[in-house]
Parts: C-alpha cells; structure tokens; sequence
C-alpha cells in the first residue's frame, strides 16, 4: 500500500500565518497526504478562516487551549484513526514550507522513523532556526545551528539525534511502540523527550537538509518571556530524570550550579518583543527559574515511575548514551545561555 502522510498543524489565535502556512502545505509535490488543524480554542478568527476558506482540511476545533502537547496528541490521535496513515508530520501554524517539504521528509524517512527539517528563520531567511536536536548533559536540548549563518554547512542530509516538532515527521510504528507526546510537559522539551524515549528504544532519526521550512520563532511565547523560561527549566529537569542514565544525572553538578547563576539573566538584552511587557526581567525570568525548579522536584515522583517504564523496553548501554552526548553534543556556554 503506497505510504499516506498527515500533516497535523496546531493552531492557536494564527490569525496573522494561518493562510500562507495552509496554502504552502496544499502545494505539496507528494501525492498523498491529508491535512488535518487542531484548533486550540482561538478567539481571533483563525478558527473561522480555516472552516470557510481552507475546504480540503479536516477541522478539529476545541473549546479551551490545551497548549502543544496535548494539542498536538490530538491531532495524531485523530489521523491514527485511518488506519492507511503510515506517517504523522506535525508543524507549527507561524511557518511556510516549500513545495519539495514533504517529499523530501518522507525520501529521508525511508531510513529513519523521526526525520528532522531544516527551518530558516522567517523574518531572517539567511539564519537558521534548526536542522534537528542537540543534547547536553543537564537534560537540556538546543537546536542544532541555532541563530548561525547559512553558509550552506548543513546542506547534506545526516543522522541526527531527534527533530524538533515544529516540523518533524514521525513514522506511525515508531508511535505505535513508544507513544505520544508526553503531556505533563505541556509546551517546550515534549519533543526533546520524544527523541530520547525512541532513541533509548533503538530507533534512529535524521535530517533531511532538502525539507525547507520558513518559522516565524517564538510566535506564540515570545523569547525571554517567563512563561517560556518556567516550562523550559521545568521540562528540562523532568527530561533529565527520565531518560538519562544515573551516572550522567550525578555529573550535571557544574551545569545546574552555571544555571544557578546564569539562569536569572535575561538573554534578550532587554529588547526582544517580551522585555517590552515585563517591567523587570531580571526578577520575573529569577522568578520563573525557582518556580520551574520548586515544581519540578513535585513532579519528581511521576518522573521515576516514567523512568522505570521506559527502562524496561530500553535497547541501549549507559556507554552508548555517553556516545550520544559526544556526538550529538551542546556547547557548555550555549546551554547555559539558550
């Protein structure tokens, strides 16, 4: 049976990048796919412009926001239903894609069950946004080539460590076995666990330097909001615990105690769009980061009981995750001030 892919698009108050977003993913080269918008409750009117202007699209509209992970799950539970969906691609409503998207995702994906997509900044299209997932050793992630120059220096599709969900394909055995988007986190890392459950599970991922995507960043929580820097911390500790080996957990020490001092600055300089709506961002982002770390360690339990779960289907050695962090690693600087 030929492979069928759902693009599943979440959309929350896209008013301003719902059109082109949807229009760029109707002119797609790869003959079958499906294109399915969960819609977080918007009270902008994108909800009505998909209904009236965008007939190929299959609607789910819900009545309050449940934020990206529970929004997206979803979606892919909704395209799970067919049972001729081979492949899920999630992507985020502030973005753009070429006309050769998906089908070099699903070329690439014929060697992989999580392919990552090379993402430009949209505003920016000589900078890039990410070509895949970095890891560092205190559970924290980056996106690899974050903010650099495209000099053309990912222009050759190769493994990677996980992409990010903002435009990521993942096949459907691959969520079929390992399942979805862990919803406790909410917003931000979900994907990064993602990774790490099908990496510790045996499966591979790739980056498919062909699949090019334009994303507005930050669209919805602005960069250095407090929001943002909670969900993070929090997400990142959690990430930490439940896949991480215990001999790489004990060795964050030097990491965490760099965040302790670093982790109240806010990187924007005091100029990006969210320092313009909070009155001491030195304080609010100090604030963010105790109560990400206070609620965290509440959280700590279900972690484990995570943690023990995932232990018991894991294909890899403690060594080959210390590969991964070599391999797939983030600078100490970077993760300290991403």
């Amino acid at each position: 049976m030929p492979n069928l892919a759902y693009v599943v698009v979440l959309n929350w108050n896209g008013k301003d990048f719902i059109r082109d977003c949807l229009r760029s993913v109707l002119r797609q080269t790869f003959p079958r796919f499906r294109l399915l918008v969960v819609d977080n409750g918007s009270t902008d009117g994108s909800r009505e412009i998909i209904d009236d202007e965008f007939p190929e699209v299959h609607l789910v509209s819900l009545p309050e926001n449940l934020h990206f992970a529970r929004g997206t799950n979803v979606g892919i539970r909704e395209a799970l239903k067919n049972p001729e969906c081979t492949h899920i691609l999630t992507l985020n409503n502030d973005t753009r894609v070429d006309p050769e998207w998906m089908a070099e995702l699903m070329r690439v994906a014929a060697g992989a069950s999580m392919v990552a997509s090379k993402l430009l900044m949209m505003d920016h299209p000589q900078r890039i946004n990410s070509t895949g997932l970095t890891i560092a050793p205190d559970g924290s992630a980056l996106d690899r080539g974050w903010s650099q120059l495209d000099y053309g220096q990912y222009d050759r599709s190769e493994d990677v460590f996980g992409p990010t969900a903002g435009a990521a394909l993942y096949r459907r055995d691959l969520i079929d076995k390992i399942g979805l988007l862990d919803e406790e986190f909410v917003a931000y890392y979900e994907d990064v666990d993602l990774a790490w459950r099908a990496r510790l599970a045996g499966w591979q991922a790739a980056y498919a330097s062909r699949a090019v995507v334009y994303h507005k960043f930050s669209a919805s929580h602005r960069r250095g909001s407090p929001l943002k820097t909670y969900l993070c911390e929090r997400n990142r500790i959690w990430n930490l615990v439940q896949n991480y080996p215990w001999r790489y957990v004990v060795l964050t020490v030097p990491w965490n105690s760099a965040r302790n001092v670093a982790g109240s600055i806010p990187w924007t300089n005091g100029t990006g769009p969210a320092a313009g709506r909070v009155q001491n961002p030195i304080l609010e982002t100090a604030r963010a980061m105790a109560r990400a770390r206070v609620d965290a360690y509440a959280g700590i339990g279900r972690a484990l009981g995570k943690r023990r779960a995932r232990a018991v289907v894991s294909r890899v050695s403690p060594a080959t995750v210390g590969d991964w962090l070599r391999r797939y690693h983030v600078s100490f600087r970077d993760a300290v001030l991403a």
